[in-house]
């Protein structure tokens, strides 16, 4: 299967050694091959970040969880290749997640967090029974619900479905729920399994089918609703809040779960006590990934110190689309501050910080939020507005408001140490979280997180994810072409030498039936499938589709 031809890739781990070159010929041996080889070939870091496992924790206490992070930083030879100023491209491959995706990240911290703060239970263990766990978590319950609360004929039924199918697999009473496009709905079900939570999901109907389909396959309960803005009481996130309000604050399920789930049998008696009211054992968390501080504290904490330390510190540019800005503002706050630090302790390894740069996908606002401080995209008027709030091909990224992990990245922070985590602090004990004045600085080493941002077209998104599949046997998703691009983009505009990191969000497995499906792209949203015009010249010159000339 070896030829001449083959494409080289090389990966870098923490201590910085080459791992052994990886050949690939044909497409269909890198469709196969690609991310399973990354998985296989991953390194464990010398040097843990605060909240990594230890480098045998998956070994010694195994489980899904151990397995999340340390994630192979791989350098993209014939990307970098394009330009002829000596600057590397590096993407992260968070692809390697036990979950195929970062999310696994946000979606680990955010449930630890509920957990800690009792808004979830304790988690279920092997030496743990239903019954047990029932008995348990009872004793620590002395009010009841009222019957009168216990009406649920007005939820339509998908989501009374959705409902009844996590009160059915929950094995703690914890309920987990969330509005997301998918891919954190995959990570908060995985760990939910292991955690024995039962978890309900509210998601867009623009999403792959892949997504929707695995979410049930892990036990959870599904409701799709019409993709439209967030001010609707019908999008996907209030949504999942209403589900939450039914379960925790209205208790709307009390009677059902303890009829129909823990006593089946019937029987008013609850540890040697008459009940007349079923028992409030549901503890429901509403996980809030959008405006949930555990979320960016993730990356603060983990991504970024892995990115920091496999290249030795030198790291010139992170560029990186965002959903809920957790993974972009996180690792920018962390990478900032270590050379801010430096330049205090006259240690630096560039003469200026590392840029810190959105990429944005048509429709959405974050782009002219960061650009002219306005959080508003012209797609966005009805009058041109096509299929969604967010008129893009691409999953997962985009956005038509700003979040609170977002806005974080729009503040000017006085770089003192661990000013960020102290800054996250703040904001977390805020239940009135307002962005800081971007005036308010008190000393010399300030900045803004978020630098710059720049707009990529789906168009340019389709023609690069090719691209990486031809020439560095990558097969990805929507967001993560974007990222790329976006990345090759920043690389030419670079100092020479410079290191230019992104991440690889998630393979191209989840999105066949859209991203990677010729007659959705080519009829549904009228682009050019790459390869179709086989006699023009610029057909494959992806620095001529992303509008860039090599100097």
């Amino acid at each position: 299967l070896l030829s001449n031809n083959s494409v080289q890739y090389q990966m870098r781990s923490n201590n910085t050694t080459p791992i052994t070159p990886l050949l690939v010929t044909s497409a269909s041996v890198v469709f196969a091959l690609s991310f399973f080889a990354v998985s296989i070939l991953r390194r464990k870091s010398s040097r843990a970040s605060p909240t990594r496992p230890s480098s045998n924790d998956a070994v010694i206490n195994g489980g899904y969880q151990s397995l999340i992070g340390d994630t192979p930083l791989l350098y993209l030879p014939h990307i970098s290749s394009l330009l002829n100023n000596n600057v590397k491209i590096y993407v992260k491959m968070e692809c390697s997640n036990p979950g195929g995706t970062g999310k696994d990240r946000a979606a680990r911290s955010m449930i630890l967090c509920a957990e800690e703060n009792g808004e979830l239970p304790p988690p279920y263990t092997v030496s743990m029974n239903e019954c047990t766990v029932g008995r348990t978590m009872a004793n620590n319950i002395t009010s009841t619900s009222n019957p009168a609360d216990n009406d649920h004929s007005n939820i339509p039924d998908d989501i009374h479905a959705a409902i009844v199918t996590a009160l059915s697999n929950t094995k703690t009473h914890g309920v987990l729920i969330e509005g997301t496009s998918g891919s954190t709905g995959i990570s908060l079900a995985s760990l939910a399994c292991t955690r024995g939570h039962g978890i309900i999901v509210a998601m867009p109907d623009d999403q792959s089918n892949q997504k929707k389909e695995f979410l049930e396959k892990l036990g959870c309960g599904v409701v799709v609703v019409k993709n439209c803005s967030i001010s609707n009481p019908g999008h996907y996130v209030n949504v999942a809040r209403r589900i939450w309000e039914w379960l925790s604050v209205e208790r709307r399920y009390d009677d059902y779960y303890w009829s129909k789930v823990v006593n089946p049998e019937g029987g008013d008696t609850l540890n040697g006590q008459n009940k007349s009211s079923p028992p409030r054992l549901i503890r429901a968390a509403f996980m809030n990934q959008f405006e949930n501080l555990a979320n960016v504290t993730s990356h603060y904490t983990s991504t970024g110190p892995e990115i920091y330390s496999q290249l030795d510190g030198k790291v010139d540019a992170f560029i990186m689309s965002a959903g809920t800005g957790g993974t972009l503002v996180g690792v920018g706050a962390y990478l900032k501050e270590r050379w801010f630090e430096s330049i205090q302790q006259k240690r630096m390894q560039s003469q200026s910080p590392p840029r810190i740069v959105l990429v944005d996908p048509p429709g959405s606002s974050l782009f002219n939020k960061i650009k002219f401080g306005v959080a508003y995209s012209s797609q966005q008027s009805e009058q041109k507005l096509r299929r969604h709030r967010y008129d893009t091909l691409a999953e997962g990224i985009g956005l038509d408001r700003i979040t609170a992990n977002f806005a974080l990245g729009c503040e000017t922070i006085n770089w003192e140490k661990n000013a960020f985590a102290q800054r996250i602090k703040e904001a977390s004990n805020d239940q009135h979280y307002q962005q800081i004045s971007q005036d308010s600085s008190s000393s010399i080493f300030h900045s803004k997180i978020i630098d710059d941002a720049l707009s990529i077209s789906d168009q340019q998104a389709v023609h690069m994810a090719h691209y990486l599949l031809r020439h560095e046997g990558l097969f990805v998703g929507s967001s993560s072409a974007m990222n790329v691009a976006g990345a090759l983009i920043v690389a030419s505009q670079m100092p020479e030498g410079s290191n230019i990191v992104t991440c690889v969000c998630d393979g191209g497995q989840r999105h066949t039936s859209r991203f990677w499906n010729r007659d959705f792209v080519v009829n549904e949203w009228g682009l050019k499938w790459p390869g179709d015009n086989v006699t023009d010249p610029l057909e494959h010159d992806i620095m001529h589709h992303l509008g860039q000339k090599v100097q």
